[in-house]
């Protein structure tokens, strides 16, 4: 690996408060970034994409925090500092992603309501996190709980540039009809150009990426696969609340998600009768992180998502 370089956007304004969060089994790494008391307007609860670090969303989670609303960020099972109560790793298969997003619904709930603050919570998510934010808007346990929900090239359907194609997913999926087959571990290729266009976080990327490729187990990948095709299956996307707001952000040039699974999935909303705030908006030159993209990208792409929660407070 290279020397890491410096990070391309720091918080000057207000800093990440760090804290391990004992949820049954798992103690999940957290990070928030608290709204002032005099300008409280909600939280937003952020489900990071396969493999991210915080470190990501720094610009993103400041100037959400300056609008109002408090920023929560948590590494999920089996991702970032996130360990079991036993200290091992974990694995986050589709059972499990859901899991945790209901305890961290349910401790933030609690969290607020000791605070003596309304719990007006937001979801809001990237890539992996992002189909996981559409599937809990239409399914998740919690759903009626949250005001609004945002995606930023959410995982629907894979790139052609990315997906290992159909005999790999096969064989993936008949490894993991096996117990001891789903917790084996793959590396899997990221390519630093797909997720920015920027130079200075291209460098950044490039200076703390694996060039072995990123560490994962074969039921991860199944399921992420799976989870965001089922989005475009009625019996799923029929389930979501006709007037709960909903907003997808997407770079056109993304290589890694594939744009039309985000228009296929808004279309078919909005095809449903009485539906109403299901949105996309698309960026010309966006890759697939748009909220660490070139100027251009990244600063529009922020305005719309903080525009979109206080629009939703």
């Amino acid at each position: 690996m290279t020397t890491t370089i410096p990070l391309p956007y720091t918080c000057k304004e207000i800093a990440p408060v760090e804290t391990d969060l004992t949820l049954d089994d798992c103690v999940f790494r957290t990070y928030t970034w608290n709204a002032s008391k005099d300008n409280w307007k909600g939280r937003v609860i952020y489900i990071h994409g396969y493999r991210d670090r915080h470190e990501f969303i720094y610009e993103l989670a400041e100037k959400v925090a300056k609008t109002g609303f408090d920023f929560f960020y948590f590494y999920q099972r089996g991702e970032g500092e996130t360990r079991l109560v036993n200290d091992e790793k974990g694995v986050s298969d589709d059972y499990y992603a859901y899991k945790g997003i209901d305890d961290i619904i349910e401790y933030n709930v609690s969290h607020l309501k000791k605070k003596n603050l309304p719990p007006k919570l937001h979801l809001m998510g990237h890539s992996m996190g992002g189909g996981l934010t559409l599937n809990y808007a239409c399914h998740g346990k919690y759903k009626t709980e949250i005001k609004s929900f945002s995606a930023t090239d959410p995982l629907i359907l894979l790139h052609k540039d990315t997906y290992p194609g159909i005999f790999v997913e096969l064989v993936v999926r008949a490894i993991c009809s096996f117990k001891f087959g789903r917790y084996k571990r793959v590396k899997s290729p990221l390519r630093a150009e797909f997720m920015t266009a920027d130079p200075v976080y291209l460098e950044y990327l490039n200076s703390i990426t694996n060039p072995e490729g990123l560490d994962g187990a074969f039921v991860e990948t199944r399921d992420f696969i799976l989870r965001g095709r089922k989005l475009l299956s009625p019996e799923i996307y029929t389930q979501i609340d006709r007037n709960v707001p909903l907003l997808i952000c997407q770079g056109e040039d993304d290589h890694i998600c594939d744009l039309f699974g985000s228009k296929k999935f808004i279309d078919s909303l909005n095809s449903l009768p009485d539906m109403k705030n299901k949105a996309l908006i698309t960026y010309p030159e966006g890759k697939h992180c748009i909220t660490m993209d070139i100027p251009a990208v990244r600063n529009k792409a922020i305005e719309d998502l903080v525009h979109f929660v206080e629009k939703n407070a």
